[in-house]
């Protein structure tokens, strides 16, 4: 079944899918918010499922020149597809310019990912590619597998990590970063 966003792209034709690739983030984030109120599917989201492999994590750390949040999830999770509309939720209500990406642990199957509504949220999507075990110790050699796992990339260099949903005082610190 084809959700409501993919029908509404299909039929926009392409001059209406390029305005749409140009709206700022800013833009893509009220949208979102209003299609959450309003109960609407989004009408953007990953346009691809990228490799998650060894080097991918260090790369995205080193350079991210803005913030950005990194959902950790399983197709399995249970609390994860919550996780992330609270998130973009809240990044939609204050407006922020902070990066969702979500990285999927254990899909096997890159065209279901993309039609799955729960990361329509997100900016970018990546699919484990390589050992689980081995990229999880990749991203944090304490992190065991459990999801969501959340990160927060400062754009300095740095990463936090929340063993699920960040509490909303944390959240509200790090949507903030990148005003």
């Amino acid at each position: 079944m084809r959700s409501m966003s993919n029908i509404c792209t299909e039929a926009a034709g392409p001059r209406m899918r390029t305005w749409i690739k140009r709206i700022p983030r800013v833009a893509k984030n009220l949208v979102m918010l209003w299609a959450v109120a309003t109960g609407m599917p989004a009408l953007a989201g990953p346009a691809s499922v990228e490799a998650f492999d060894k080097s991918t994590w260090p790369a995205l750390v080193r350079t991210a020149r803005l913030p950005a949040i990194v959902v950790f999830t399983s197709v399995t999770c249970t609390h994860c597809p919550g996780a992330i509309a609270n998130i973009a939720r809240q990044r939609a209500a204050k407006a922020s310019q902070v990066s969702l990406m979500v990285v999927s642990m254990d899909a096997d199957d890159d065209a279901a990912l993309l039609r799955d509504a729960h990361y329509a949220p997100a900016d970018r999507l990546f699919a484990f590619r390589g050992h689980p075990q081995a990229l999880q110790f990749a991203v944090n050699p304490d992190w065991r597998g459990m999801t969501p796992y959340v990160a927060f990339i400062d754009g300095k260099g740095g990463a936090k990590f929340v063993l699920g949903e960040p509490r909303t005082a944390m959240l509200d610190l790090w949507l903030k970063a990148a005003r």
